[in-house]
């Protein structure tokens, strides 16, 4: 029996084949759609088989990763604006966080554009005019030589480092108008083609569906990456690197 019981447990320690069993290494992420969608899910199959790593996604927006980061309950945060954005939205999510505790890695790179009806004839706006119809300043369209309808602007939540992106870069720092309407990223683009007057600022990879079209203006990039607290762990470097290799192709 002795020897039936030892036998036992030198199997499950060899596994079926017969070879000892190897746990992969696991590495959290939470936090950005953006990064989400347009980096880690992307090239989640390459990176885990280059690095041996298991990848588990929690997404939210870039300032609920950070104060999940900090609150442990992920190795990283994704995030899509620079490290003083992203910040800055997770004081909007009800953190206050020093950024000198904090490293930004990025990955890769994305533009940020603003979307409107297909219909709407307007084809070009100014960082200027886009600033005023997001504080509400300009209400409706034909003040900017389009049909009289009154704008809807949709708008990421105000924890994310999109809208916090727009609001630093294209607003000046002015706050958005409160009858912007906060909304999940990836509903934008459907919303504002469901609606005439309606206009929203996005990351590129979310236009989806024939209802919109990308109006002309200064380009607006942003960085997509990884923030940990301090450096980060041998593994989560190792995985970071892959998803920069994949981020430069």
């Amino acid at each position: 029996m002795r020897g039936f019981g030892a036998a036992l447990v030198l199997a499950a320690v060899a596994g079926f084949g017969g070879t000892p069993a190897v746990a992969k290494d696991e590495v959290r992420f939470c936090g950005a759609a953006s990064v989400a969608d347009q980096l880690v899910a992307r090239h989640q199959a390459a990176v885990e088989q280059a690095t041996g790593t298991r990848i588990h996604l929690a997404v939210s927006n870039a300032g609920r990763g950070l104060v999940e980061l900090v609150e442990g309950k992920c190795d990283a945060a994704m995030a899509s604006a620079a490290l003083e954005t992203v910040v800055k939205a997770a004081k909007a999510a009800g953190k206050e966080l020093d950024p000198a505790t904090l490293q930004m890695h990025v990955a890769a790179t994305d533009e940020v554009v603003f979307v409107v009806h297909k219909s709407n004839p307007v084809t070009s706006l100014t960082w200027e005019q886009l600033r005023d119809i997001h504080t509400g300043t300009t209400t409706n369209w034909k003040e900017l030589g389009g049909k009289d309808l009154p704008i809807a602007v949709f708008t990421d939540a105000p924890a994310s480092a999109t809208r916090g992106l727009i609001k630093d870069a294209v607003l000046g720092g002015q706050d958005y108008s409160p009858q912007a309407n906060a909304v999940e990223v990836t509903k934008i683009s459907l919303l504002v083609g469901m609606m005439d007057g309606a206009i929203g600022g996005l990351g590129k990879g979310f236009v989806q569906g024939d209802g919109v079209k990308v109006v002309q203006s200064q380009k607006l990039e942003r960085p997509l990456g990884f923030i940990t607290l301090g450096p980060p762990s041998d593994s989560v470097r190792k995985v970071i690197d892959a998803y920069r290799a994949q981020g430069q192709k």
